[in-house]
C-alpha cells in the first residue's frame, strides 16, 4: 500500500494566544514495505506527525493520501485508514482494560463484526507473532504479566487489525534492558516475516541503527533529513546541533581512526564494528 503527505501542517489552538505550528509542511512518501524510523527533540512533532498518517489527526493544511485516497475528507475513510494503519501510542499498555489478554486483543476484530472463529485465529496469530504462546497466556489478565509483555499485548491488539503499516511511538520507552530487548526482537521479527512497514518512533540511536534501512529527522515541526542511516548518521554535527547523537559506535569508531587504525569509520551499528575489528585483527593491525 501507499501512504503519501503532501505539504501537511498542523497548527494546535488556531487564532488563539495559543497558537503552536507543531507541524510545517510535511512531505512524505511511503510506496513499499520499508522500516522507517522518526528521530527527533521532544517537541519536534515526531507524535503529531504519526497521528496525521492513520487520521487521528487531521491536517490544519495539506492531504493525507492512503491507496491514493485523501482521507482528510470523510469518517469512512479515515476509520477504514485505521485498519490499514495501526499506531501504538507510548505507554501503550496504559490503554489495556479487559478482564484477559483475549479480550484485549479481541476487542477492534470484534468491532469489525468478524465471526467468532476468524476473531479466535486473529487472536492467536497476533499473540504468537509478538512471542505470546496462545494457550499459556490468552485467559490470564493483561494486569499480571511483566511491563514488556503488557507492551507486547498492546501490539498484538494493534496486529489483530492485520494493518499493512504499523507505527509504535517509543515502544520501548520505560522498560528493562530485558523488556526492550524482548520488545524490539518482536518488532523485528514481525517486520522480516511478514510483510508489513514498520515506523518506529524512538529516541534511542542504537535502536535505530540496529533495524530502520530509512530515518526521517524532524526539527521544530519540519522534517530536515529523510535518507539512509548511513548518511543520516555521518552527519553527526548536524544530528547533535538538534539535540541528538550519533549511535555511540559511530564516535567510536571515528576516535580509532584518529588514532591511526585502518577502519571505516563510517560503521554505526555494533554488528558492523565488530566485523570491522575483526578483520583489522586478521590483518595484523591490532595487537592483542
Amino acid at each position: 500500500m501507499s501512504l503519501k503527505l503532501l505539504h501537511v501542517s498542523h497548527i494546535y489552538a488556531k487564532d488563539t494566544p495559543f497558537e503552536f505550528a507543531a507541524l510545517k509542511d510535511i512531505n512524505i512518501s511511503i510506496d513499499k514495505t520499508e522500516f522507517i524510523a522518526i528521530i527527533g527533540h521532544t517537541g519536534s512533532g515526531k507524535s503529531t506527525l504519526v497521528q496525521h498518517m492513520n487520521g487521528l489527526l487531521l491536517p490544519t493544511s495539506g492531504t493525507v493520501f492512503i491507496d491514493d485516497v485523501d482521507i482528510t475528507q470523510n469518517k469512512t475513510d479515515r476509520f477504514n485508514a485505521r485498519r490499514k494503519v495501526g499506531l501504538v501510542f507510548q505507554y501503550a499498555e496504559h490503554q489495556l482494560f479487559e478482564e484477559t489478554i483475549f479480550k484485549d486483543i479481541a476487542f477492534g476484530p470484534k468491532n469489525l463484526k468478524l465471526t467468532n472463529e476468524e476473531i479466535e485465529m486473529r487472536v492467536s496469530e497476533a499473540m504468537e507473532l509478538v512471542g505470546l504462546n496462545y494457550e499459556e497466556y490468552k485467559d490470564r489478565s493483561p494486569f499480571d504479566i511483566s511491563g514488556g509483555q503488557m507492551r507486547r499485548v498492546a501490539i498484538a491488539g494493534v496486529l489483530s487489525m492485520k494493518p499493512d503499516i504499523i507505527i509504535l511511538d517509543e515502544p520501548t520507552a520505560g522498560l528493562d534492558p530485558l523488556g526492550k530487548k524482548e520488545i524490539l526482537n518482536s518488532i523485528y521479527q514481525l517486520y522480516k516475516t511478514h510483510n508489513i512497514t514498520v515506523i518506529l518512533v524512538s529516541h534511542n540511536m542504537e535502536e535505530v541503527a540496529q533495524m530502520a534501512e530509512r530515518i526521517i529527522v524532524m526539527r521544530q515541526g519540519g522534517i530536515i533529513m529523510d535518507a539512509a542511516p548511513a548518511k543520516v548518521f555521518s552527519q553527526a554535527e548536524k544530528l547533535e546541533e538538534i539535540g541528538l547523537r550519533a549511535p555511540d559506535i559511530s564516535y567510536l569508531m571515528k576516535e580509532l581512526k584518529k588514532h591511526g587504525l585502518d577502519v571505516d569509520d563510517k560503521i554505526f551499528t555494533l554488528y558492523g564494528a565488530n566485523e570491522e575489528l575483526l578483520k583489522l585483527y586478521k590483518r595484523g593491525g591490532i595487537n592483542v
